[in-house]
């Protein structure tokens, strides 16, 4: 057993667990561990609770720690996206995607700790500076909206990508139609 000048044993990363006792010897400073010396990790979801974004609900590393959606719930979402509609030419959403905007909301409280990225897009028409303005107006207007409802608006990024990340040919009018559109993505 290594000690140090009082005769104390070597603890080096002062966790309160001796070296030779120490199952975890180099945890992060502050980090609180268990007997073995290693961080504590309330769910038992093999991430410990210092890098743990949901601490007390078992998640994936791939979500910092936090449940994964099911298929059904990321399906869901990417078909309220696709019924979100403006006003032609302005961020005013129609009423008639307001019921579906309020399916997220029940998503959105599930996943306390999950953020969604909210972005904005717009066809050819129209110049690219106008463009890029109204999606991004409109990407507000949805994260507005939600907020409303009582979703926290630090959970929401609100990104106008005007006519940059177009999802069909802007020569149809199907095309256009196409990337009128808001896309709706969730990170941790």
């Amino acid at each position: 057993v290594k000690v140090d000048a009082k005769g104390c044993p070597i603890d080096s990363d002062n966790d309160g667990v001796a070296d030779y006792l120490d199952k975890c010897p180099n945890t992060p400073a502050k980090v609180k561990v268990d007997a073995d010396g290693c961080p504590i990790d309330t769910d038992k979801d093999g991430i410990p609770d210092y890098l743990d974004k949901c601490p007390t609900v078992p998640g994936i590393a791939a979500n910092k720690g936090c449940p994964e959606m099911t298929k059904v719930e990321k399906e869901q979402i990417i078909n309220i996206a696709k019924a979100i509609y403006f006003e032609t030419g302005k961020d005013i959403i129609r009423k008639i995607s307001e019921p579906k905007l309020d399916e997220l909301i029940p998503i959105l409280n599930k996943y306390s700790e999950m953020k969604v990225n909210i972005e904005g897009n717009t066809d050819d028409v129209g110049t690219d500076a106008k463009n890029l303005v109204l999606s991004q107006q409109r990407a507000e207007s949805v994260k507005k909206y939600l907020v409303s409802k009582g979703i926290s608006a630090d959970r929401l990024i609100a990104i106008g990508y005007g006519e940059t990340k177009p999802k069909a040919d802007n020569k149809t009018a199907a095309g256009r139609t196409e990337n009128r559109r808001v896309d709706l993505n969730t990170e941790y």
